[in-house]
């Protein structure tokens, strides 16, 4: 398995998330752009997929 950066994969993850959740609340709420909640959401949506990205690699080292 190819690995990645860990950095990349969580802003990628991040800025998936920042983008869905601002199209999701446009269109399916009121009209009106969340962005503090959005850039927050995206800010621990990152730190999650960092630890999780880091713990996976740790583990994967730990098999081979």
């Amino acid at each position: 398995m190819e690995k990645t950066s860990p950095y990349f994969t969580a802003s990628t993850a991040s800025l998936t998330y920042f983008v869905i959740f601002i199209f999701l609340k446009y269109l399916l709420h009121d009209k009106v752009l969340d962005w503090k909640g959005a850039f927050v959401g995206a800010v621990v949506f990152w730190v999650v997929i960092f630890i999780v990205h880091q713990y996976l690699n740790r583990r994967s080292d730990d098999l081979e």
